[in-house]
């Protein structure tokens, strides 16, 4: 789920940290959705338990994060997956694209944050769920009220005043239309968004813009996630983290092997640091969910209600629909996308 595309980007994607020159260090390429200071984090986890393996990552967003799998599926560059959501893997995975591996640790994880198969081919992260970031200080001079509910959106009063991202480069923006889809069903899911769309003022490709945008004054409400938004509360921001009242949508972040890993015994070796309690605690910064229930340790301001909010997602289904919801959501509203910059 990358939110924060870095400045200085190639096609969507960042280098995280440059290739090991050092004969003495094995390299192992990690793409990944994570948010970047989380995939920092546990990069520099992992290299300390492996001196000897030096991370290159690779960040970008969900949906580019895949795409580049699958371009790159007859000469894999990747050796593994550190955080994509579950939905996009499984697409990957239906393709033939990932490598069965069960991590070391994986029967501690908690249950829904296992793959379930004989021969897993994901372990979870950690979760994250769709929110609203509002800025009060440009509503108050506005003297528009603070949205309730996602149905309030549709209030003709926000209009132009809304930025979310495009859940064909996003995976927050699809674990948000996702439980549009699931709250107010499909049929009403649709028309939800058609009248969304009429105050929404632009799309993005950032998962995390739409809060930063809020937090500078450029927007007065993102569709975003709660992390983003509470670093730029932390940092003195005018923001109020929304949780509509009808549900959140929201989703599981997995890693993966890629199957055809030129690195696979260094593969394995994260997808075992991943799996560990260690791991979850480095986790548990920056989501409420992670892969061991009884870790959290949240950031201050962190809405404390987040988990008792969340949708009853059906990930299989979503992964199934995945394709045809993006091409749908493009059909309707992608006017609005900008060109990738």
């Amino acid at each position: 789920m990358f939110k924060h595309v870095l400045a200085a980007s190639i096609a969507g994607f960042v280098a995280l940290a440059p290739m090991a020159a050092s004969a003495q260090q094995r390299t192992l390429t990690v793409y990944s959705s994570l948010d970047e200071d989380q995939a920092k984090a546990l990069i520099k986890g992992f290299e300390a338990k492996h001196p000897q393996v030096k991370v290159n990552a690779i960040l970008g967003s969900t949906a580019p994060i895949i795409a580049r799998v699958i371009a790159e599926a007859a000469s894999p560059q990747a050796d593994i997956i550190m955080g994509n959501a579950v939905s996009a893997l499984m697409a990957a995975d239906a393709r033939g694209l990932l490598l069965p591996y069960k991590p070391a640790h994986y029967d501690k994880v908690a249950p829904v944050m296992r793959d379930g198969r004989a021969e897993p081919v994901w372990v979870g992260i950690d979760a994250w769920a769709s929110s609203l970031c509002f800025n009060t200080v440009e509503a108050a001079k506005k003297n528009i009220p603070a949205p309730k509910s996602w149905a309030d959106l549709t209030n003709p009063i926000y209009k132009g005043q809304i930025t979310m991202p495009s859940p064909l480069s996003s995976g927050t923006a699809l674990l948000a239309v996702n439980g549009w889809l699931t709250v107010f069903g499909e049929k009403g899911g649709w028309e939800f968004m058609d009248k969304l769309h009429e105050n929404v003022s632009k799309y993005g490709h950032s998962g995390s813009a739409p809060c930063r945008q809020a937090a500078s004054g450029e927007t007065l409400i993102g569709i975003s996630y709660a992390t983003p938004g509470v670093k730029s509360i932390n940092e003195g921001a005018p923001i109020q983290i929304i949780l509509p009242s009808e549900g959140l949508g929201w989703e599981i972040e997995a890693a993966a092997i890629v199957k055809g890993a030129k690195n696979l015994a260094d593969a394995k070796a994260m997808s075992d640091w991943i799996s560990s309690r260690e791991a979850a605690e480095i986790s548990a910064k920056f989501l409420p969910i992670t892969a061991y229930d009884d870790i959290q340790s949240l950031p201050k301001n962190y809405p404390a209600d987040e988990k008792s909010k969340l949708l009853t997602m059906d990930f299989a289904k979503l992964a199934a629909s995945r394709e045809a919801v993006m091409a749908e959501w493009q059909k309707r509203y992608g006017v609005k996308v900008p060109p990738r910059s």
